[in-house]
């Protein structure tokens, strides 16, 4: 019975190594993931902070150019305005010439 008992212990310790070693392979494996999923974590982070910068650039850029193109208008306007107060005073001013007889 003694060769038994030593043969089963033989193999149960081989058992008990290869599952210590299993164990510990899991276990770096986890520390590996738990560290992945931290670095996914700050990335995250980052990465929202990057699309809140960049919405408020763009946001920034529309008031721009919405300024801008108001001001061109404005100015386009006040050219038109001008434009026809002119055509407008040179007709009455040459109506009134007809009209008064001098011309």
């Amino acid at each position: 019975m003694g060769e038994v008992d030593e043969e089963r212990q033989k193999r149960m310790d081989e058992r008990f190594d290869r599952d210590r070693r299993d164990i510990e392979k899991l276990e770096r494996k986890q520390e590996e993931e738990d560290e992945r999923c931290q670095r996914l974590e700050e990335l995250s982070i980052k990465m929202g902070e990057i699309l809140k910068n960049y919405d408020e650039k763009l946001t920034n850029h529309d008031k721009r150019i919405l300024e801008l193109e108001n001001v061109s208008g404005t100015r386009w306007n006040l050219l038109v305005n001008y434009l026809l107060a002119g055509i407008v005073g040179a007709v009455a001013a040459a109506l009134m010439r007809i009209i008064l007889g001098g011309g």
